[in-house]
């Protein structure tokens, strides 16, 4: 594909899409230098606050057994059995504590999606020891029983089990049962990586699910050796949507209202929270002090904050969302807080950092963790958090200026490049006209005056055209002179060689001088000739350049010329096929009798013996049409074009014994273009042959006047 100039500028234009490239690579590093100065700025404030608390000990000396009330895992009974326990199903092998469980139902609700009836979920509870494990029955009523699916990563997506254990490390860990089907089931321990909860196979806990007619029974057992104290509690989940699978209520063993409480592991102290409320909020930051043992003591602050003017108007809101203020900020509770990686690295007394998202991923929180000192050891935490809204706030607005004067900035360059490249493509054109214009269909040159006076480039492109035509005239000048000096000058030599021939042809001479000057004579004679024809073409370009021009009627003249034709050419016979109607054109009739005489010549010489030669005059679309038609060697096809150029000939020397320059069909072309119609030559596809075709425009209003 061939571009223009303009096309390859406006392409060219398309480089300044790297200016927005840039200026984002730009707003990349001003994201990074914004979220090293928001670390750099909650690394001072959790420093500064954990300077205040350093060396308090009468804030984090409080025992694990005096939080027990104010956690809701209080202590479950559990009852001695007198026989093993089989996990098989067979609630017989509780029968000696059977009557010792305790019903849960809507007073120990901890969720509910939608409204609660008391039959589509409730259970029965007791749990008894052993030397090495504990045992506990749920008797379960279920109007509709849902197995999560064997092949899901979500071990919630189907009715379960949820036991919380306080392990020997002093936390909290969560375990479900979930089966995916009647019998045996192992249970899964939740782990908190970053923003998802993993759940990891735990072959620890097992336990056997056995559905009845009401809904089901769950024996669990678990050993003695991964349970740090009696903390404990235990909730039945039902899913009832085998589509959506979402969770439809939460019965726990402690009546509390609120899920998130079943989490919580608040120990409130007011020294703590008075130090935090002196030292006063900021919005959009919430501060954290954590114990030893992951208690948090107190909190203060929050991240949502209102919502502020947004920046970015509506057509950038669709392409760059704004930051939301209201996110679902799930995660950030007790339980987050104590399997924080930054609030592990902290407890070794390392302060830390860490970038986490929400569970709805709207937006982006940092937080970071610093050692409070006791005594030389770590007490505690101090945990500063904030969202990276202020700086994604900053940053899409940067992007957004950045992108709108880019395309400011390229459509007022592409509307300059395009009005350059096309002041520069006309200005092209025009000398490429000009250039053309100044070269006649002869070859000759017109005008040499095509220069212009601009002084870049194309002004000194246009200069050098007007020099080499200038000087191309001078040399056509030149060639034009020079046939008719060479016809003027050798005429005078061939006149004295010529007589002196004659003279010699009085004297006596033997037979073989005789032939040397018959031979002489000839070469005289042909040389007379190729001057004639010389002298002839240059007499018609001549010619055509003052002819008197009129209207006539074509097929009267060329009906006249074959009647000559055939006395001519007595030996050649000649088909003619002309229009009835008269053809009238606006031209010279002696010219136009020379055309088709050398055309009919061509077509004697190159013509088979006894083959006709085919002369057609017909009017069609405003044109005549007059074909020349012989049988005889077809051309070349490099030959069709160059047949009608000046000096190109297919003769050979022996066909004729008249010398021939080439010239025949180069007149015809010039007198064809004379009368503004055009000429070509083609092979016979019929037969072998060439076929010599000349559209001539005529004079139809002219005609219908007379």
């Amino acid at each position: 594909m061939i571009l223009s100039i303009r096309s390859k500028v406006l392409l060219l234009s398309l480089t300044l899409l790297s200016v927005p490239y840039v200026g984002y690579e730009y707003v990349r590093e001003m994201e990074i230098y914004l979220r090293e100065n928001l670390e750099t700025s909650l690394k001072d404030s959790a420093k500064a606050i954990a300077s205040i608390l350093n060396n308090k000990s009468d804030l984090f000396n409080r025992s694990l057994l005096d939080t027990v009330q104010a956690d809701p895992f209080t202590k479950l009974p559990d009852y001695p059995l007198r026989n093993a326990i089989q996990l098989d199903g067979n609630i017989e092998d509780w029968r000696d504590i059977i009557d010792n469980v305790k019903d849960y139902g809507e007073e120990h609700l901890l969720y509910n999606n939608g409204t609660y009836t008391p039959n589509s979920s409730r259970f029965q509870f007791v749990m008894s020891k052993s030397k090495t494990h504990l045992f506990a029955l749920f008797i379960v009523q279920d109007d509709k029983v849902i197995y999560r699916p064997s092949s899901g990563l979500n071990v919630e997506q189907g009715d379960h089990i949820e036991i919380i254990l306080q392990e020997p490390d002093g936390r909290l860990y969560r375990h479900l049962i979930p089966p995916t089907n009647e019998g045996w089931v192992t249970g899964y321990k939740i782990s908190s990586r970053n923003t998802y909860y993993i759940p990891d196979t735990d072959s620890r806990i097992q336990a056997h699910w056995s559905i009845t007619k009401k809904g089901y029974v769950v024996e669990v057992r678990i050993p003695l050796q991964i349970i740090g104290s009696d903390r404990m509690g235990f909730a039945v989940a039902d899913v009832d949507d085998t589509e959506e699978r979402t969770l439809r209520s939460l019965i726990g063993t402690s009546a509390i209202r609120n899920q998130d409480e079943n989490k919580s592991i608040f120990v409130y102290e007011p020294e703590a929270e008075n130090i935090l409320t002196a030292l006063g909020e900021t919005a959009g930051r919430r501060v954290w002090v954590l114990d030893q043992q992951r208690r948090v003591l107190a909190k203060r602050g929050d991240l949502q904050r209102e919502l502020g003017e947004n920046p970015l108007n509506a057509f950038f809101s669709l392409l760059l969302p704004p930051n939301l203020e209201e996110f679902n900020d799930a995660h950030g509770d007790p339980e987050r807080i104590e399997e924080g990686m930054e609030v592990n690295k902290a407890l070794q007394g390392e302060p830390e950092k860490r970038w986490r998202g929400t569970k709805d991923e709207q937006v982006v929180i940092v937080s970071f963790a610093h050692p409070i000192w006791v005594n030389k050891q770590v007490a505690g935490v101090v945990v500063v958090e904030e969202t990276s809204n202020r700086i994604q706030t900053l940053q899409r607005q940067a992007i957004a200026n950045l992108f709108t004067k880019t395309l400011l900035m390229f459509f007022f360059v592409s509307l300059l490049l395009v009005f350059f490249a096309t002041r520069l493509s006309f200005r092209l054109r025009r000398l490429r006209n000009q250039a053309e214009a100044a070269i006649d269909n002869n070859g000759r040159v017109t005008t040499t005056k095509i220069g212009s006076t601009a002084k870049d480039e194309i002004g000194d492109l246009s200069r050098s055209f007007s020099a080499i035509l200038e000087k191309l005239q001078q040399y056509n000048t030149y060639l034009e002179g020079m046939s008719s000096r060479l016809s003027h000058e050798l005429r005078t030599p061939i006149a004295v060689v010529r007589s002196s021939l004659e003279n010699l042809e009085q004297e006596v001479l033997d037979a073989e001088a005789s032939i040397y000057i018959e031979r002489a004579k000839q070469g005289i004679d042909r040389l007379s000739t190729l001057i004639t024809r010389l002298s002839e073409a240059t007499r018609l370009e001549q010619a055509l350049q003052n002819v008197d021009r009129e209207i006539f009627d074509l097929s009267e003249l060329v009906n006249s010329c074959i009647s000559g034709y055939r006395l001519a050419y007595p030996q050649q016979r000649f088909w003619a096929e002309l229009t009835n109607l008269p053809i009238f054109i606006d031209g010279a009739p002696d010219l136009i009798a020379q055309m088709l005489d050398k055309l009919v010549s061509n077509a004697v010489d190159f013509s088979e013996p006894d083959a006709p030669i085919r002369i057609e005059l017909q009017q069609e679309r405003g044109m005549a049409r007059l074909r020349v038609t012989n049988q005889g060697i077809p051309l070349p096809t490099d030959m069709q074009e160059r047949i009608f150029e000046s000096m190109v000939s297919l003769r050979n020397h022996g066909h004729k014994k008249e010398p021939h320059l080439g010239l025949g069909l180069y007149m015809v072309r010039l007198i064809v273009w004379y009368h503004g119609g055009n000429v070509k030559a083609d092979n016979n596809a019929d037969e072998k042959g060439v076929i010599f075709t000349v559209h001539l425009p005529t004079k139809v209003t002219e005609l219908l006047v007379n």
